[in-house]
């Protein structure tokens, strides 16, 4: 970021500064109205009237809550989002085309199909705590529950071969099997240490630290085990109940063969205890639907020149922040469609995607459709299309506010959670000078966003593979995977999630206006070429 950029950027003391005498919480509170916006530069034809403002983009949440806090991929929750979807952007007098996909649906309610008992040998009974499901598992709702020895199985992957080894096959084949997945400091983006490319603000202020559930895994577990034992029980081990609490992971697996359950550290303690002198019960009564539909949508508004902006997110996920980048998508596509047309210069391509959160399910060539969805279903599917993209923007997990594991609780901290924009790695330095270009004049204390090569791929990992110039957005809360029946609404801000439509939206507008040379590096852009003359 240059010294004439970073004059644009206030610090956060400046902000508390300008603040005057509002305390703490209002600065940071979710659902504050903006500030007049630092700096005066915009960049050349944004026209800020046109985003949707804070109140539209609270009552879309609201809405994406209503349609059901967890939209699992081919249930009727995520399909009513998508109908709805199809429907705004209609309305905004887009062309439709439908990817339609069928899988075996999964759901499951943690307090009431989930449940663990113990006998131990000597006649003591105990249930055990259950706090998230593993997706995709083995159902017990028509099987009834599953019942064998407990045994407990070590440390992940290392500690479950040590077990496979040292165990006589029959004696694991009647067991459930236990154990441990420390975190360690893993979680979602958080930090933006030693990172050369641009942060909004400059410097970012100190993240809340803690770990993060959105850093559990148990794949290779799962995949070495599931032939092997009855069950599987995965613990959380260093990070309080709460903060694991209806974790959805590992997610996109295939249908597993046996069930798996996640209990938190006490309850690892106790079963580690009775390891080979007691019988646990396990109980997962996930409802499965099979010949569900899912649909990707794939709307267009043609422009004078063929060459097209090709925006991407998801559509199906566990809570109204995960899946919200359609929402952003859809906050373009407005501002798009409200623009008048002799402004516009390429056509505009809104990729809407099934398949991020059941990609195995909808894979299986018997009970899916035997074909990759997600945005990488959409590419594969218009190969001609995708010749003419000339640049990509992905959006997903927008508006998150911070949540950390601290001192045994589950506690918000004020701060907006960290923001993630990863460029196409090959023009980075091109899609630096956009973004910092696009950060001017937004209101520094509604971001925590940094931009990095490095990062979970997302929906925008196959455009970037595909090498098309462009940035995808991924938010990094804790809590980026929380199925909570009761949703994660409150820990949302329509005012963060609109700094960041903000900065995408301008950045659409540059791919708009810049030559396919530019985007790809082979020509310079000039302030003129962001903000005019």
């Amino acid at each position: 970021m240059n010294n004439t950029s970073r004059r644009h950027l206030l610090t956060r003391r400046d902000l508390l500064k300008l603040a005057g005498a509002l305390p703490i919480a209002a600065i940071n509170g979710p659902w504050l109205a903006p500030i007049g916006a630092a700096g005066g530069q915009h960049i050349a034809g944004f026209d800020a009237s046109l985003v949707p403002a804070t109140d539209v983009l609270a009552g879309w949440l609201k809405q994406l809550h209503d349609f059901g806090p967890i939209r699992a991929t081919g249930t009727p929750q995520a399909r009513a989002f998508e109908e709805w979807l199809a429907t705004q952007l209609t309305g905004l007098g887009f062309t439709l085309e439908r990817d339609q996909y069928k899988l075996t649906s999964w759901e499951c309610d943690v307090q009431k199909d989930c449940s663990i008992d113990v006998v131990e040998d000597g006649g003591a009974k105990r249930s055990v705590e259950v706090v998230a499901y593993y997706p995709f598992t083995a159902s017990t709702r028509t099987t009834g529950p599953v019942t064998g020895r407990v045994l407990y199985g070590g440390t992940d992957i290392d500690g479950a071969k040590a077990l496979v080894q040292k165990t006589d096959a029959a004696a694991l084949a009647g067991s459930i099997v236990v154990v441990d997945m420390p975190l360690g400091g893993g979680g979602g983006a958080r930090t933006a240490d030693a990172n050369p490319l641009p942060t909004f603000p400059s410097p970012l202020p100190a993240a809340g630290g803690g770990r993060s559930a959105s850093g559990a895994g148990g794949r290779p577990v799962m995949e070495l085990l599931q032939d092997k034992c009855k069950a599987l029980v995965l613990c959380f081990v260093d990070i309080a109940n709460e903060s694991g609490r209806h974790n959805y992971l590992p997610f996109s697996d295939p249908h597993r063969r046996i069930p798996s359950l996640w209990v938190g550290a006490e309850g690892s303690k106790y079963l580690q205890s009775v390891s080979g002198k007691a019988t646990m019960t396990l109980r997962l009564d996930a409802k499965l639907t099979p010949n569900a539909r899912a649909d990707s949508i794939v709307a267009t508004m043609k422009g004078p020149s063929d060459e097209a902006i090709f925006l991407t997110t998801h559509t199906d996920g566990p809570n109204e922040v995960n899946d919200n980048g359609a929402l952003g998508v859809l906050s373009l596509a407005t501002y798009w469609a409200r623009t008048p047309a002799a402004q516009r210069r390429r056509t505009l391509v809104c990729s809407l995607p099934t398949g991020h959160y059941a990609s195995g399910a909808i894979s299986d060539p018997v009970t899916g459709s035997g074909t990759r969805a997600g945005t990488r279903g959409v590419m594969n599917k218009r190969p001609e299309l995708m010749k003419r993209v000339v640049g990509q923007i992905a959006l997903e997990q927008m508006g998150a506010m911070e949540w950390v594991d601290r001192d045994g609780r589950y506690v918000a901290t004020g701060n907006v959670a960290r923001e993630r924009w990863i460029p196409t790695a090959s023009v980075a330095p091109t899609i630096a000078q956009l973004f910092t270009a696009a950060t001017t004049g937004e209101d520094p204390r509604y971001s925590a966003s940094f931009m990095s090569i490095s990062g979970a791929p997302g929906e925008g990992g196959a455009p970037r593979e595909a090498n098309i110039p462009g940035i995808g957005l991924m938010g990094g809360p804790s809590y980026f995977f929380r199925a909570d029946p009761k949703g994660v609404l409150e820990k949302l801000s329509p005012n963060v999630m609109r700094n960041e439509i903000a900065i995408a939206t301008k950045m659409m507008l540059l791919m708009d206006r810049l030559t396919a040379d530019q985007l790809k590096g082979r020509a310079p852009i000039s302030q003129a070429d962001l903000f005019g003359s």
